[in-house]
């Protein structure tokens, strides 16, 4: 009989060469090998330490999704979470509308449906959102159906996510060069955000639970879903179907993270597809997010190690969410005003990195400036010779 603890190192670091290997009586799964998956005890382990945060490092500079197994969270913390969310989607619209808060901006509570960055189609998905219990930050306090317990299951979920976020945060601040609770710092107050999803059955043909797309954070963790459907955008330019051992998490890179890093960290794109029309998918996401002040100005050293020229914008947290928002269709006038007026956009126009969407949104609500307006007629003229081209 192999020893238990041997038995997961072994799985652990065939899994890092694409193999899985199962216990008797298990049914073989299969995965793709360009998303590896890590022990977070090996962390904690001097022999072993070195080659995890390598490992990290080099998963989020390739593609920007690894796993890591032995997360900490408990697996009755995890159900009792899909329990509860899964009851409550079943409620009828006009129940479920009771935990929407329309100037929220999308941050709390019961969200109908979105649309993902760049898409012109809604995603064919609702959520809940629930940030950290008893603290308002950005004016957005929890909100909490009086006619179905999630208070306590999420609360719970949330909880043990943060703790798990920690030795990853160390890690990434390990292999950037910066002091290990560099990130912790921002996040342990920060406006990190759970989301409970549901993917309804049968999707319309021109719609996918969720369109291709980036996370904004600095990074997020994905518990194991309910069933298939998560794949990412491989460096090949191929979309791989995301398969872990049932116990692993999925962590994936943000936009916040690779404006930190000058890209040197991917924010990967992925998407969620049905593969079954009659199934339909439950998932748990934290968002992994700092303060809103915090300053996510692309470091000197990953400048350095990325080329030496600034490719991305000095920003704070919340202007970064801002802008996403508008692109979303989920940031109210008030914030729209915010957001023409804080200078983000410019400073996003700077580096080529400013979303036509939002623009556009900026634009129809009589916001937009003269270097907004120049950019939307730059991002036309070069649709338009491309057009001509025939480039597509």
């Amino acid at each position: 009989m192999i020893p238990n603890n041997i038995w997961k190192k072994t799985c652990a670091f065939l899994a890092l060469f694409g193999i899985l290997i199962t216990a008797p009586g298990h049914t073989e799964t299969t995965f793709d090998s360009t998303i590896p998956v890590v022990d977070i005890n090996d962390f904690y382990q001097p022999e072993t330490h070195d080659q995890f945060v390598a490992q990290i490092a080099s998963a989020l500079k390739e593609v920007g999704f690894f796993a890591v197994i032995n997360s900490g969270v408990d697996g009755q913390t995890l159900d009792k979470a899909y329990e509860a969310a899964q009851q409550f989607f079943q409620l009828d619209m006009e129940t479920k509308l009771l935990s929407h808060n329309p100037n929220a901006n999308g941050q709390r509570g019961y969200i109908p449906g979105e649309s993902a960055k760049g898409s012109a189609f809604g995603d064919f998905k609702e959520f809940y959102h629930v940030g950290r219990e008893g603290v308002a930050l950005c004016d957005y306090p929890n909100i909490w159906p009086d006619h179905y317990p999630l208070k306590e299951p999420l609360n719970t979920l949330f909880d043990a996510l943060e703790i798990c976020k920690i030795p990853l945060e160390q890690a990434m601040c390990e292999a950037i060069g910066q002091p290990l609770d560099f990130l912790t710092q921002m996040t342990q107050d920060g406006e990190c955000l759970l989301r409970a999803i549901h993917y309804p059955a049968n999707p319309p043909e021109d719609r996918l639970w969720a369109a291709a797309h980036t996370d904004i954070d600095l990074f997020t963790i994905l518990p194991r879903a309910t069933a298939e459907g998560l794949q990412v955008l491989n460096k090949e330019g191929e979309w791989i179907d995301v398969r872990v051992p049932e116990n692993a998490f999925i962590i994936n890179g943000g936009d916040m993270l690779e404006n930190l890093t000058n890209g040197m960290f991917k924010s990967s794109q992925h998407r969620v597809v049905a593969n079954s029309k009659s199934c339909e998918r439950y998932s748990m996401v934290i968002f992994i997010h700092p303060k809103a002040a915090d300053r996510l100005d692309p470091l000197p050293q990953c400048i350095n190690t990325t080329g030496g020229i600034r490719k991305y914008a000095h920003a704070t947290r919340w202007e970064l969410l801002e802008e996403r928002l508008a692109d979303l269709g989920l940031a109210s006038p008030a914030m729209l005003e915010h957001l023409a007026t804080c200078g983000i956009m410019e400073r996003l126009i700077e580096v080529k990195r400013a979303s036509p969407k939002a623009m556009n949104r900026l634009k129809d609500a009589g916001l937009a400036n003269e270097a907004i307006l120049g950019e939307l007629a730059r991002i036309e003229l070069e649709g338009q010779e491309a057009r001509a081209d025939g480039c597509f």
